[in-house]
């Protein structure tokens, strides 16, 4: 999956997005994300609270990786193991990293575009992937750390992937991130209910671009990388 991706809050696409998930009340300028990669802060949004409380969504910053390691000094950095996507098929492996955190904390990720490669690293070829109808609704889960020399929470972040599919062969063939339907608020309700912890009813989801069958076209644009994104080919349809 992706290692980069952004969501512009001036975007129709990501107004869309936040009105159909029920946030749309916090579209500020202070989550605008034009672009981030690995390690970066992005947006998640998550349950408010347990309970009743956990029907209001709340948006928060969080650092997209996983499992982040002390400093002696205090604060966190990403650790030295890759975590900021975690496979469809770890998920149920009790020692994994996001065991828990799937059954515990499972969040959205908004993005109005992300960018794919493909190819051996000195000769990638980049892809800008854009919805035409409403941002994404990436899959993910967070952890919530507590920095003890300060008293300040942070939180991180992964965004699940699922098995290739053949329409993204050229774009990226390994793996897709795992697009919840933001259009079925029942499913969206359960995904981010920190109580629903028999996560067998998701296994369905993990078919490849299930999310979006039916509801979505995807615009493919070859750019030269990621930070500029300049476009280099015309761009095509993938779903």
């Amino acid at each position: 999956m992706c290692g980069y991706l952004g969501n512009v809050i001036q975007d129709p696409l990501y107004k869309t997005l936040m009105d159909l998930l029920q946030a749309k009340d916090q579209l500020n300028l202070e989550f605008d994300n034009p672009g981030s990669g690995p390690a970066a802060s992005i947006n998640i949004i998550h349950a408010a609270g347990q309970g009743a409380a956990s029907a209001e969504r709340q948006l928060d910053k969080a650092i997209w990786w996983l499992l982040l390691d002390k400093q002696p000094d205090g604060g966190f950095k990403p650790s030295k193991y890759t975590s900021f996507n975690t496979r469809s098929d770890k998920l149920n492996v009790p020692r994994s990293a996001g065991y828990q955190a799937y059954r515990q904390s499972r969040c959205i990720i908004p993005a109005t575009y992300i960018i794919e490669g493909e190819g051996a690293k000195n000769a990638r070829k980049y892809h800008k992937i854009e919805p035409r109808h409403c941002g994404f609704a990436l899959a993910g889960f967070y952890r919530t750390w507590l920095d003890k020399s300060s008293g300040e929470e942070l939180k991180s972040c992964s965004v699940i992937t699922v098995p290739p599919t053949p329409e993204w062969q050229g774009v990226h063939s390994k793996s897709t991130p795992l697009f919840l339907p933001a259009h079925n608020a029942e499913l969206v309700a359960q995904w981010l209910d920190p109580a629903v912890q028999n996560v067998e009813v998701f296994d369905y989801l993990f078919e490849p671009l299930i999310g979006l069958r039916g509801e979505e076209e995807l615009i493919a644009t070859p750019i030269d990388r990621p930070g500029s994104q300049q476009v280099i080919g015309a761009p095509k349809l993938i779903i």
